[in-house]
């Protein structure tokens, strides 16, 4: 019977585990509460509210399985509890992953992991949000299966290649939590070099064989759809693997470490403080324990401790290394979520003789990660508000838009619209708040048309907000009609002659052809 199913099934699941799962749904709540009770559209949720999420061009074949299952619509409710709730079971794994018993631990590392930064830009993609989430626990889960006692390596392997079906960029929580994982048996467990190094080799022939599975779907799929790769974030040339950079890679790979956690353009603030601080305790106390569990005296086990660690820093960017032309923006930085973790674990491990100093370093752990959770529910709230009034904004355009399409002759006849250029102040995809968020301006939401993606977001809008149902005019044709007399001749918005017909096309000018 199923309640006696249940009832077992509860017997199995830890106290600490129930903890980490309900904090991160209330903490995952008070973050993101303002976004999946309000239709908080950013440019391609106007373009998707309504789509398939056919992106096997953009490399991932496995997303439409997984968001069919909440419909294909944009449902900021539905889609967004589904991410919270399964971000909180990814926080779950990586409890288990590290063995975590303490209630407390639990509790911080489920909060911060929901409120992380780069779940902000995932709910600001609503439509995609519940795959995306799905993607991150199928990460942890392909982490949790290869670091257990007994090892389920195809099992990983197989998670490795349908998270990453998803999107790219969770590999990197799968590898940030598989070195985690590692450096805390050398440091707490004192494990010897050659378990270490056997542990290192199948993990790394394991997500070998998961990107290589990841790799043959993809192909199958595009040769059986007939479908080429987009030169979207180098997409096609990482493929070919013809996008390999060293020098170029290791640029980016220390730029996205110190724009995701020490960036001070706008100035010093909380959250690159409390990053500061958080990072050099915690490099002291490893420190500290690597001298106190006499890890010196194997200088294998310290080499080993050192690379992994090293490591670290490569494997939160692992895609640059792929491709160097990649842009690391927030959306793909989940993986530097696992930096906190080392500093949460102080909580849970090596106690001191001294009560004293034991009870020091729990409340400086405690209250300094309570403090980093509320400010980036603080970042969520404020990215949503910023959404609110960009989208506000914006709509108020659309609708000065609609109105003078309608007082231009001969508009009434039209089906098909061409868009050149942008508006003023609707070019930025990110909104700096230290971090940057991405998905959020605080200009426009309607931006140019985008050829390379096949999407016009003024066009979207128009056919959604006004019941038009224009297609967008794009490719050659588009530069064929450019140049024309006409359309030269007109000045772009909100100039009177802004707006042209030709034909059965709607031609407007929101800006200079080629400055987007």
């Amino acid at each position: 019977m199923p309640e006696k199913a249940l009832k077992k099934l509860n017997t199995y699941i830890l106290p600490a585990w129930k903890t980490c799962f309900f904090a991160a749904l209330l903490v995952g709540l008070m973050a993101h509460l303002y976004k999946i009770t309000n239709w908080l559209p950013n440019w391609d949720s106007l373009v998707f509210r309504y789509d398939a999420q056919n992106m096997v061009a953009l490399g991932r074949w496995f997303l439409p399985v997984v968001c069919s299952f909440s419909s294909f619509y944009d449902l900021p409710f539905l889609n967004g509890i589904i991410a919270i709730i399964f971000h909180a079971l990814g926080a779950v794994c990586i409890c288990r992953i590290l063995n975590v018993k303490k209630k407390i631990t639990a509790f911080l590392i489920g909060g911060v992991i929901v409120s992380f930064p780069t779940v902000t830009s995932v709910m600001m993609y609503n439509y995609v949000a519940d795959g995306y989430s799905i993607a991150f626990f199928l990460s942890t889960l392909a982490a949790l299966y290869m670091t257990k006692k007994k090892p389920k390596y195809i099992l990983s392997a197989l998670l490795i290649g349908l998270s990453t079906g998803i999107y790219q960029a969770y590999i990197t929580v799968t590898i940030m939590l598989v070195l985690l994982k590692l450096i805390d048996e050398i440091i707490y467990n004192n494990a010897d070099f050659s378990s270490i190094l056997k542990k290192c080799a199948r993990m790394l022939l394991t997500g070998i064989l998961g990107m290589a599975l990841y790799g043959v779907m993809l192909k199958v799929i595009q040769a059986v759809f007939s479908i080429e790769l987009l030169d979207y974030q180098g997409i096609n040339s990482t493929a070919s693997m013809s996008g390999i950079n060293l020098l170029a890679s290791l640029y980016v790979v220390k730029e996205t470490f110190i724009k995701c956690f020490f960036d001070v353009s706008n100035g010093i603030n909380i959250y690159v403080v409390l990053n500061g601080l958080v990072m050099l305790f915690t490099l002291l106390y490893y420190i500290k324990y690597t001298v106190k569990n006499k890890i010196y005296k194997k200088p294998v086990n310290l080499f080993a401790l050192v690379i992994l660690s090293v490591m670290l820093i490569f494997g939160a960017a692992a895609l640059a290394f792929i491709n160097a032309s990649v842009d690391y923006h927030n959306l793909m930085l989940m993986g530097y979520s696992v930096f906190y973790l080392f500093f949460l674990l102080l909580y849970e491990r090596g106690a001191e003789t001294n009560e004293k100093q034991n009870c020091l370093r729990c409340w400086i752990v405690f209250l300094t990660a309570v403090v980093m959770i509320l400010n980036q529910v603080v970042i969520a709230n404020v990215s949503y508000h910023k959404a609110q009034i960009a989208y506000e904004k914006s709509y108020g355009v659309l609708m000065r838009i609609a109105d003078r399409i309608e007082q231009t002759p001969e508009a009434e006849n039209c089906n098909r619209i061409l868009v050149l250029g942008a508006l003023d102040n609707s070019k930025a995809y990110s909104v700096n708040l230290t971090p940057d968020i991405t998905g959020i301006t605080d200009g426009y939401i309607i931006r140019a048309d985008d050829e390379v993606v096949k999407q016009s977001v003024l066009a979207s809008s128009l056919n959604d907000y006004c019941e038009k149902n224009y297609e967008f005019v794009s490719g050659e044709e588009k530069k064929k009609i450019a140049q024309t007399e006409v359309v030269k001749s007109m000045e772009k918005w909100p100039s009177k002659n802004c707006i042209a017909v030709i034909d059965d096309t709607i031609i407007i000018k929101l800006g200079t052809e080629g400055e987007n």
